[in-house]
């Protein structure tokens, strides 16, 4: 059974909020290396950036599940803040995926 237009724009929107969401995460393992190695200096910037990133993929996943309006909502938000962050490859891919959440039910096949 082929994917609706509205079902493929969710799938990318999807895909491209997990690919920004695990960038950003990414970060946060340099943190539990550096715990375990034993420095205790914990840097609040990539503590932020990884949470960040777990609401981004949330928030996809919100579109796939058909919450279009949230899920690309927060997104767009997530992505204008990493952008102003400082994060900002990482912060346009997940504006791109809130554009395409919120443009999803909007298209018609």
């Amino acid at each position: 059974m082929p994917l609706r237009t509205e079902q493929a724009f969710a799938l990318f929107a999807l895909i491209l909020g997990i690919v920004g969401g695990v960038l950003l995460i990414s970060g946060g393992f340099k943190i539990l290396l550096d715990l375990l190695e034993g420095n205790v200096r914990l840097n609040l910037k990539t503590l932020l950036v990884a949470g960040i990133g777990i609401v981004a993929i949330v928030a996809s996943v919100m579109v796939w599940n058909g919450k279009y309006a949230v899920g690309g909502s927060v997104n767009i938000i997530l992505g204008v803040l990493m952008v102003f962050y400082g994060e900002v490859q990482n912060g346009l891919i997940i504006m791109v995926s809130g554009i395409l959440g919120i443009l999803a039910p909007k298209i018609e096949d």
